[in-house]
């Protein structure tokens, strides 16, 4: 069983390969992930005789194979590092399995895959076996936060700044 790990946005989910699965920015991808740097529909896994391969989907910022920009598809072994805008999947074997040889199914018309929150807080498992699994990764920039929290303790001094004439004034008419 192939499994990718998929970093973006300072987070980190799992995500087993048990056929073909799209990744891009249309919330129709398998796994979507919000990068305006994406094409909608940017890169494909699959599985091929039982090896995984990837596959650039002719996207405008194309797909990084270890560093080496790709053109059509390409086969992957344990380790291999796919960046995608953003995001980076990093290919894990599982124990036992050949060098680039994954023993999965070619992806069958399927019904929707259901993602289940675990109990634990370790890291998210997702099981895509078709093109219906979509994650959203990411969020707000650091600095944008940043940015927010700024402007969030500058609203609060100045409202209580303005608030400590009215609250004088209030509590000396009550003393008088």
């Amino acid at each position: 069983m192939a499994r990718l790990t998929l970093e973006s946005g300072g987070e980190r989910r799992e995500i087993k390969v048990t056929g073909q699965l799209t990744v891009g920015r249309d919330r129709t991808a398998g796994v979507y992930l919000d990068d305006k740097t994406l094409s909608r529909e940017h890169t494909q896994f699959f599985i091929q005789g039982g090896r995984l391969f990837v596959k650039d989907l002719e996207s405008k910022n194309g797909t990084y194979l270890n560093g080496q920009l790709i053109k059509g598809e390409q086969p992957l072994k344990h380790g291999d590092r796919v960046k995608v805008g953003v995001a980076t999947f990093t290919v894990v074997l599982e124990a036992g399995d050949a060098m680039p040889a994954v023993s999965a199914p070619l992806a069958a018309p399927s019904k929707p895959a259901t993602h289940h929150p675990s109990a634990h807080r370790g890291p998210a498992t997702v099981t895509a076996p078709a093109e219906r699994v979509r994650q959203k990764l990411g969020g707000p920039h650091w600095f944008a936060v940043f940015i927010y929290r700024v402007i969030l303790v500058t609203v609060i001094i100045i409202v209580a700044y303005v608030s400590k004439g009215f609250f004088a004034r209030f509590l000396s008419g009550m003393n008088s």
